[in-house]
Protein backbone atom coordinates (compact mmCIF):
# COMPACT_ATOMS: atom_id res chain seq x y z
CA UNK A 1 0.00 0.00 0.00
CA UNK A 2 2.85 2.31 0.78
CA UNK A 3 4.43 1.68 -2.57
CA UNK A 4 1.14 2.37 -4.28
CA UNK A 5 0.74 5.67 -2.44
CA UNK A 6 4.27 6.64 -3.34
CA UNK A 7 3.68 5.81 -6.97
CA UNK A 8 0.49 7.84 -6.91
CA UNK A 9 2.28 10.88 -5.42
CA UNK A 10 5.03 10.51 -7.92
CA UNK A 11 2.48 10.28 -10.75
CA UNK A 12 0.70 13.42 -9.49
CA UNK A 13 3.99 15.27 -9.32
CA UNK A 14 4.82 14.24 -12.85
CA UNK A 15 1.36 15.33 -13.98
CA UNK A 16 1.85 18.71 -12.36
CA UNK A 17 5.22 19.04 -14.02
CA UNK A 18 3.75 18.07 -17.37
CA UNK A 19 0.89 20.54 -16.97
CA UNK A 20 3.36 23.25 -16.04
CA UNK A 21 5.50 22.35 -19.02
CA UNK A 22 2.36 22.35 -21.19
CA UNK A 23 1.44 25.83 -19.98
CA UNK A 24 4.96 26.97 -20.70
CA UNK A 25 4.72 25.51 -24.19
CA UNK A 26 1.36 27.22 -24.70
CA UNK A 27 2.87 30.48 -23.59
CA UNK A 28 5.79 29.86 -25.91
CA UNK A 29 3.40 29.07 -28.77
CA UNK A 30 1.45 32.29 -28.08
CA UNK A 31 4.69 34.23 -28.01
CA UNK A 32 5.76 32.61 -31.27
CA UNK A 33 2.38 33.45 -32.82
CA UNK A 34 2.73 37.05 -31.72
CA UNK A 35 6.26 37.10 -33.11
CA UNK A 36 4.95 35.51 -36.31
CA UNK A 37 2.31 38.21 -36.68
CA UNK A 38 4.93 40.85 -36.02
CA UNK A 39 7.25 39.27 -38.58
CA UNK A 40 4.43 39.01 -41.11
CA UNK A 41 3.62 42.67 -40.55
CA UNK A 42 7.28 43.55 -40.96
CA UNK A 43 7.51 41.40 -44.09
CA UNK A 44 4.42 43.11 -45.51
CA UNK A 45 5.97 46.52 -44.78
CA UNK A 46 9.20 45.40 -46.44
CA UNK A 47 7.26 44.23 -49.49
CA UNK A 48 5.50 47.59 -49.75
CA UNK A 49 8.82 49.39 -49.37
CA UNK A 50 10.36 47.19 -52.06
CA UNK A 51 7.44 47.93 -54.39
CA UNK A 52 7.81 51.65 -53.69
CA UNK A 53 11.56 51.43 -54.35
CA UNK A 54 10.87 49.58 -57.60
CA UNK A 55 8.43 52.30 -58.67
CA UNK A 56 10.98 54.96 -57.76
CA UNK A 57 13.60 53.06 -59.70
CA UNK A 58 11.35 52.94 -62.78
CA UNK A 59 10.70 56.69 -62.48
CA UNK A 60 14.40 57.39 -62.09
CA UNK A 61 15.12 55.23 -65.09
CA UNK A 62 12.58 57.17 -67.18
CA UNK A 63 13.99 60.47 -65.92
CA UNK A 64 17.49 59.32 -66.82
CA UNK A 65 16.35 58.29 -70.29
CA UNK A 66 14.63 61.66 -70.78
CA UNK A 67 17.75 63.41 -69.51
CA UNK A 68 19.92 61.53 -72.00
CA UNK A 69 17.49 62.41 -74.80
CA UNK A 70 17.48 66.04 -73.68
CA UNK A 71 21.29 66.06 -73.64
CA UNK A 72 21.36 64.70 -77.18
CA UNK A 73 18.83 67.31 -78.29
CA UNK A 74 20.78 70.08 -76.56
CA UNK A 75 23.96 68.92 -78.21
CA UNK A 76 22.25 68.95 -81.61
CA UNK A 77 20.77 72.39 -80.85
CA UNK A 78 24.22 73.69 -79.90
CA UNK A 79 25.62 72.40 -83.19
CA UNK A 80 22.78 74.06 -85.11
CA UNK A 81 23.26 77.28 -83.14
CA UNK A 82 26.97 77.27 -83.91
CA UNK A 83 26.23 76.70 -87.60
CA UNK A 84 23.65 79.52 -87.59
CA UNK A 85 26.12 81.80 -85.81
CA UNK A 86 28.78 81.07 -88.42
CA UNK A 87 26.25 81.63 -91.21
CA UNK A 88 25.08 84.87 -89.59
CA UNK A 89 28.68 86.09 -89.32
CA UNK A 90 29.31 85.28 -92.97
CA UNK A 91 26.07 86.96 -94.05
CA UNK A 92 26.91 90.03 -91.96
CA UNK A 93 30.33 90.26 -93.56
CA UNK A 94 28.80 89.81 -97.01
CA UNK A 95 26.15 92.43 -96.26
CA UNK A 96 28.79 94.88 -95.04
CA UNK A 97 30.83 94.26 -98.18
CA UNK A 98 27.72 94.74 -100.34
CA UNK A 99 26.86 97.96 -98.52
CA UNK A 100 30.40 99.20 -99.05
CA UNK A 101 30.22 98.31 -102.76
CA UNK A 102 26.85 100.01 -103.08
CA UNK A 103 28.14 103.08 -101.28
CA UNK A 104 31.09 103.19 -103.66
CA UNK A 105 28.76 102.74 -106.65
CA UNK A 106 26.50 105.45 -105.27
CA UNK A 107 29.39 107.88 -104.84
CA UNK A 108 30.80 107.07 -108.29
CA UNK A 109 27.39 107.28 -109.96
CA UNK A 110 26.62 110.54 -108.18
CA UNK A 111 29.91 112.02 -109.36
CA UNK A 112 29.30 110.77 -112.92
CA UNK A 113 25.78 112.14 -112.88
CA UNK A 114 26.98 115.49 -111.59
CA UNK A 115 29.66 115.63 -114.28
CA UNK A 116 27.19 114.69 -117.01
CA UNK A 117 24.64 117.19 -115.69
CA UNK A 118 27.26 119.93 -115.72
CA UNK A 119 28.36 118.90 -119.20
CA UNK A 120 24.80 118.79 -120.55
CA UNK A 121 23.93 122.10 -118.93
CA UNK A 122 26.94 123.69 -120.56
CA UNK A 123 26.08 122.04 -123.85
CA UNK A 124 22.47 123.13 -123.45
CA UNK A 125 23.56 126.73 -122.95
CA UNK A 126 25.79 126.51 -126.02
CA UNK A 127 23.00 124.99 -128.11
CA UNK A 128 20.46 127.56 -126.96
CA UNK A 129 22.90 130.34 -127.75
CA UNK A 130 23.71 128.84 -131.16
CA UNK A 131 20.00 128.38 -131.89
CA UNK A 132 19.35 131.98 -130.93
CA UNK A 133 22.14 133.18 -133.20
CA UNK A 134 20.96 131.03 -136.11
CA UNK A 135 17.37 132.20 -135.71
CA UNK A 136 18.51 135.80 -135.52
CA UNK A 137 20.61 135.38 -138.66
CA UNK A 138 17.81 133.62 -140.48
CA UNK A 139 15.37 136.42 -139.58
CA UNK A 140 17.89 139.06 -140.72
CA UNK A 141 18.40 137.29 -144.03
CA UNK A 142 14.65 137.19 -144.63
CA UNK A 143 14.36 140.89 -143.81
CA UNK A 144 17.29 141.79 -146.10
CA UNK A 145 15.78 139.71 -148.85
CA UNK A 146 12.46 141.51 -148.48
CA UNK A 147 14.11 144.96 -148.51
CA UNK A 148 16.57 144.28 -151.33
CA UNK A 149 14.48 143.57 -154.44
CA UNK A 150 17.24 144.19 -157.00
CA UNK A 151 18.78 140.82 -156.63
CA UNK A 152 22.16 141.73 -158.27
CA UNK A 153 24.55 139.37 -159.96
CA UNK A 154 26.10 138.05 -156.69
CA UNK A 155 25.11 134.43 -155.94
CA UNK A 156 24.95 135.21 -152.22
CA UNK A 157 22.01 137.58 -152.90
CA UNK A 158 20.17 134.95 -154.92
CA UNK A 159 16.83 134.23 -153.15
CA UNK A 160 17.14 130.52 -153.93
CA UNK A 161 20.57 130.39 -152.28
CA UNK A 162 19.36 132.40 -149.34
CA UNK A 163 16.34 130.12 -149.00
CA UNK A 164 18.58 127.06 -149.14
CA UNK A 165 20.77 128.56 -146.44
CA UNK A 166 17.73 129.31 -144.32
CA UNK A 167 16.51 125.73 -144.77
CA UNK A 168 19.97 124.46 -143.88
CA UNK A 169 19.98 126.60 -140.77
CA UNK A 170 16.46 125.41 -139.87
CA UNK A 171 17.62 121.80 -140.32
CA UNK A 172 20.64 122.52 -138.16
CA UNK A 173 18.39 124.09 -135.51
CA UNK A 174 16.14 121.00 -135.62
CA UNK A 175 19.19 118.74 -135.20
CA UNK A 176 20.38 120.82 -132.27
CA UNK A 177 16.93 120.64 -130.69
CA UNK A 178 16.92 116.86 -131.14
CA UNK A 179 20.37 116.64 -129.60
CA UNK A 180 19.18 118.80 -126.74
CA UNK A 181 16.13 116.57 -126.24
CA UNK A 182 18.29 113.42 -126.37
CA UNK A 183 20.63 114.94 -123.81
CA UNK A 184 17.70 115.74 -121.54
CA UNK A 185 16.41 112.16 -121.87
CA UNK A 186 19.84 110.78 -121.04
CA UNK A 187 20.07 113.08 -118.04
CA UNK A 188 16.68 111.88 -116.80
CA UNK A 189 17.67 108.22 -117.33
CA UNK A 190 20.85 108.74 -115.34
CA UNK A 191 18.90 110.54 -112.63
CA UNK A 192 16.40 107.64 -112.43
CA UNK A 193 19.27 105.15 -112.26
CA UNK A 194 20.79 107.04 -109.35
CA UNK A 195 17.43 107.05 -107.55
CA UNK A 196 17.14 103.29 -108.11
CA UNK A 197 20.63 102.72 -106.69
CA UNK A 198 19.75 104.83 -103.66
CA UNK A 199 16.62 102.77 -103.10
CA UNK A 200 18.63 99.52 -103.32
CA UNK A 201 21.13 100.85 -100.81
CA UNK A 202 18.33 101.71 -98.36
CA UNK A 203 16.89 98.20 -98.76
CA UNK A 204 20.25 96.52 -98.04
CA UNK A 205 20.99 98.77 -95.10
Amino acid sequence: AKDSWTERLQANSEIKDLRKELRNKDDEIKSLRIEKVSLETEVFGCKQEIESLERNYDELERDYSELETSKAQNSEAEIQLQALTTEHTAMTAQLNATCADLEEIKTRAKADLQAKEDSWRGRESELLFEMSVLKSRAGKIVQDDAVDGTGGDDDEDDPAILKARIEERDRRISELEEQLQSGEQLRRALHNRIQELRGNIRVYV
